[in-house]
């Protein structure tokens, strides 16, 4: 989780900062940040303590966070509107299976996302995917700027639930 938050603000602070980026640039950096993403999430579904269904949902949410990061390195967000409609959609996706995965209570303690970060996920996927932007510029700004939040929530979220964790192996 603290992997996946640190790519999340990596990446986030990337697009903010660097104004000049190219539609490539940003599909790639993208592209990471999404198969990080996915991959974590794969790897978190196979520890989960979970009904099989569930299991499932979350396995399927991952290989299509993937399939999306494959269709940025691909270039297949080849204008403003394509790219911020992946975004908003995988957004969407990782905030809908996140919500759906917490709702065994069994989960709590594989996955620490607050209800607050769905939030935060689904509300930025509805808006990138609803409202589409004139510019790059527009968008790598609204998108480095929720990546940077919900990074820095995981990431503390991470380091607060990391004691607790150690303990349970005393």
């Amino acid at each position: 989780m603290l992997a996946g938050a640190l790519v999340a603000v990596s990446v986030g602070v990337t697009m903010m900062v660097t104004p000049g980026l190219t539609l490539t640039a940003v599909g790639v950096l993208l592209g990471i940040q999404l198969a990080v993403q996915g991959a974590v999430q794969l790897l978190t579904v196979r520890e989960a303590k979970v009904p099989q269904p569930v299991r499932w949902l979350l396995a399927a949410g991952a290989l299509a966070v993937l399939f999306l990061a494959s269709a940025f390195f691909r270039g297949h967000a080849d204008s403003v509107f394509l790219l911020g409609l992946w975004i908003g959609f995988g957004w969407l996706l990782r905030g809908f299976t996140m919500a759906v995965s917490m709702i065994p209570s069994s989960i709590r303690h594989v996955f620490v996302y607050d209800d607050l970060l769905n939030a935060v996920v689904v509300s930025a996927g509805l808006f990138v995917t609803a409202f589409p932007f004139s510019s790059l510029g527009q968008l790598t700004t609204v998108v480095g700027s929720v990546l940077v939040s919900v990074g820095s929530v995981e990431a503390m979220s991470a380091f607060r639930r990391r004691p607790q964790s150690l303990r349970s192996f005393d």
